[in-house]
């Protein structure tokens, strides 16, 4: 994809994304925005900012260290052409080997065969309580959001399946360089038998082969109670890549932060990452 057309699922997806001269902003809170591909630098004192950041702030990654006021870390695979099940620890290959001898993973081609993982889903929702698009325990918006995923061809969609049942789904979404690991969720008895490891090292697999993918984003490093779901990420070769970055938040929205959750004021500073940022890790106010 394009980043336009990456935009341009994420809005199907639900996701409020502006366009501001040729950079795209996707609001992550209230009022709140980070550019669309959020691990690619940009010129902070030139980057123009949508104009609802006023009302709360806006972050991006930063070319020139001199500009950095704060820090953001990512979980990237970045050994993507040297990739194989060879590079893995023991226990890694033994996982996905053992998980072969179970399921079946396979490109889903049409709508019906992503509809058909909703009882994947439900067992997912149930086990996780996961609050993002939770809407779709509704079979009918689950459906909604299955034709909308395939409405964009250039989405790559798995299912893993045992004894004709869909046990996992992953989608990545390949935007220039880099490949997008975006959803994943599977019943607990997969899990169990190791698919996640597998869905993963299809993945990998199919980065590794395409030969014109530099890097695989899993997604910002996480903090507190969901910070493990990342060991499982690292165990498997993924790095923590942590940027210079620069943060704006509007004052009356910092003084609130500070008071009620410092918690996130630092973390939108990024005090607990160790990087070479060397400017003050305090966001800028007004």
């Amino acid at each position: 994809m394009t980043p336009a057309e990456y935009a341009a699922y994420e809005r199907a997806m639900g996701e409020r994304v502006v366009e501001q001269n040729g950079v795209y902003w996707r609001q992550v809170r209230p009022f709140f925005f980070r550019p669309l591909l959020s691990f690619e630098p940009l010129d902070a004192s030139a980057v123009r900012r949508p104009w609802l950041a006023r009302w709360g702030g806006w972050q991006c990654v930063v070319r020139d260290q001199c500009q950095a006021n704060a820090a953001m870390a990512f979980l990237l695979f970045r050994e993507v052409r040297g990739y194989s099940l060879h590079s893995l620890e023991k226990k890694r290959r033994w996982e996905v080997r053992q998980a072969e001898k179970q399921f079946e993973v396979r490109r889903l081609q049409h709508v019906g065969e992503l509809v058909a993982a909703h009882p994947c889903y439900l067992e997912f929702q149930s086990r996780t309580r996961y609050k993002y698009r939770a809407d779709r325990v509704d079979p009918k918006r689950f459906g909604a959001w299955a034709e909308e995923v395939f409405r964009h061809p250039k989405v790559m969609v798995w299912g893993a399946y045992h004894a004709n049942r869909i046990e996992a789904v992953s989608l990545a979404i390949p935007v220039e360089q880099t490949l997008l690991y975006s959803t994943f969720f599977a019943t607990t008895d997969g899990l169990r038998k190791h698919v996640a490891s597998l869905m993963l090292h299809v993945l990998r697999t199919w980065a590794q082969q395409r030969g014109d993918i530099a890097q695989v984003y899993v997604g910002l490093k996480k903090t507190g109670a969901e910070a493990s779901v990342d060991q499982f990420y690292l165990q498997r070769g993924c790095e923590v890549v942590v940027q210079p970055a620069y943060c704006w938040v509007n004052p009356l929205a910092a003084w609130c932060l500070r008071r009620w959750r410092p918690d996130l004021w630092n973390r939108l500073a990024g005090r607990d990452l160790v990087s070479s940022v060397s400017s003050a890790l305090v966001p800028q106010e007004g």
